[in-house]
């Protein structure tokens, strides 16, 4: 690859990561602040929580077959409404909904770990003093949020600059480093060295990202106790961010919609017969019991031991004095 396709490439990562990690990290506020902020049922809070963590348990190639199914010319949604939604998915707009789709539950996590220790009082404080909405926004959410806000962005930009199956399924000529370096590695003319000076490439950020969340923890708002007590009511706004959770989330899970119903058609979209042979074939593949065993073998040891290094690493950590 020649020096300007180089760095076109770089400017394709950064722009798509930041994007997406700007586009989730509003979304899962969203999700978090109905969660926390509002006088919403328990069980729809409760829905929220588990529908946001979904996309955890998919691999990433399967987000850009599944956007295609969704949104592609024979998609599911293009099927329903009558016309394509988007005009071409292959290519930056693809690999936006897919890495926001991805990155959605990072964000959420973060941000609904954080809200958990909000003081709620101040809000009550900041209407006694007739505070306007916006500044009383400003002051009990976003301001003590900066430090979440900084992290879940560096996070999910992080996890869409780095990821390979999104581009790999629906990149098409949108050409991202972290294909560019699964091309120099296991290409058809591999080069170690030149995928080595592409490695050192995608470091760069993390330099960044260090010196980042180092200036925004001066703006972490730590409080010395919280009370847990209950919001003014206000039944506009809680329909409001009501109705905005579950179109994000009825949205996220159309696009998996079509992994639970592809397998029992026949042909997708030319012979649209329900039929069970596809499903049946595949539990009857031994090759693929075999790598599905091999999967969850390493996926248990991985976590076992992963848990376990990240536990006493904390524990030392917090055992060593400052």
């Amino acid at each position: 690859m020649s020096s300007d396709g180089f760095l076109q490439t770089m400017q394709n990562s950064f722009f798509v990561a930041t994007m997406s990690a700007l586009s989730a990290t509003f979304l899962g506020f969203i999700l978090a602040y109905t969660v926390h902020w509002t006088n919403l049922p328990k069980s729809f809070k409760q829905f929220i929580k588990l529908a946001a963590l979904f996309p955890m348990l998919l691999p990433t190639v399967t987000y850009g077959f599944a956007i295609i199914y969704t949104f592609g010319k024979q998609g599911l949604l293009t099927q329903i409404l009558g016309f394509q939604l988007f005009e071409d998915i292959y290519g930056f707009y693809g690999m936006w909904l897919g890495y926001t789709i991805y990155t959605l539950p990072i964000a959420f996590l973060l941000l609904n770990n954080t809200f958990q220790y909000l003081d709620k009082k101040f809000v009550v404080v900041s209407e006694l003093m007739g505070d306007s909405p916006y500044r009383q926004f400003d002051m009990t959410v976003v301001r003590p949020l900066i430090g979440t806000f900084a992290a879940a962005m560096i996070q999910c930009f992080f996890l869409a600059f780095t990821d390979f199956g999104i581009p790999a399924s629906i990149g098409g000529q949108y050409s991202v480093i972290a294909t560019e370096l699964y091309t120099q590695i296991l290409g058809a003319s591999p080069s170690f060295e030149k995928g080595a000076v592409v490695a050192l490439f995608m470091l760069v950020p993390s330099i960044l990202s260090i010196a980042i969340l180092w200036y925004v923890a001066r703006f972490n708002v730590r409080y010395d106790s919280v009370e847990m007590i209950d919001l003014p009511t206000s039944k506009i706004k809680d329909r409001v961010l009501a109705v905005l959770s579950s179109v994000i989330l009825a949205s996220l899970l159309l696009v998996f919609a079509v992994i639970f119903i592809i397998p029992w058609i026949k042909s997708w979209p030319y012979q649209m017969v329900f039929t069970t042979e596809i499903v049946s074939e595949a539990l009857e593949s031994a090759n693929l019991m075999r790598v599905y065993k091999n999967s969850l073998l390493v996926a248990v040891l991985t976590a076992v031991f992963g848990t376990l290094i990240t536990y006493f690493s904390a524990v030392i950590r917090a055992l060593k004095p400052v």
